[in-house]
């Protein structure tokens, strides 16, 4: 499934790459896109994906790298 979601925080494209990577070894995602310019996250998930289980860790993972950002529904 594709989601998309807005990242709020983001101070340099470097943390959104990272940020990116990370989100992409998570179980059940497919693919992450995090684009600094435009705030936005694009992911494609595992049908069966828990979307609140993943969205808990996703924004974890967010803010362990840039402390302060959020990843939520637009």
């Amino acid at each position: 499934m594709k989601k998309k979601y807005i990242i709020e925080g983001l101070d340099c494209a470097n943390c959104g790459a990272k940020i990116e990577e990370a989100i992409s070894k998570m179980d059940g995602v497919n693919s992450a896109s995090v684009s600094f310019l435009t705030e936005k996250v694009k992911l494609d998930l595992a049908d069966d994906i828990d979307l609140e289980a993943f969205l808990k860790e996703a924004n974890e993972i967010a803010d362990r790298i840039e402390p302060g950002s959020v990843i939520k529904e637009k």
